[in-house]
């Protein structure tokens, strides 16, 4: 018995949004943080506010480099079941007009 392999190209292309969407989030997310010290209202934990979010600069850097990178091989991974989707279309559309292959009439004798 033979094997269905189902790919969820939506769902790929949803979750490839979705990693952009957060990848935008962690690179707003230095700026934000160096005006929520302004907004803290106590110079005292002001200063805790901004040294957290500047330690988390680098790591937050980093993140974002990670998920442009997962964001890609998800595109990556899309692109390429779209088009071997398309070339097996097309090779079962050619193919169509010669299946079931036929035979040549028995000769009569």
């Amino acid at each position: 018995m033979g094997k269905n392999l189902i790919i969820d190209l939506l769902l790929l292309d949803s979750i490839a949004i979705d990693v952009g969407r957060i990848q935008s989030e962690f690179t707003g997310a230095t700026a934000r943080s160096e005006r929520l010290g302004d907004a803290v209202g106590h110079a005292g934990l002001a200063s805790h506010v901004e040294s957290f979010a500047s330690d988390w600069d680098q790591r937050r850097s980093e993140l974002v480099e990670q998920l442009d990178t997962v964001q890609g091989h998800l595109e990556t991974v899309v692109e390429g079941f779209r088009t071997t989707d398309t070339e097996l279309a097309k090779a079962l559309t050619d193919q169509a007009s010669t299946y079931p292959p036929r035979t040549a009439a028995p000769k009569a004798k």
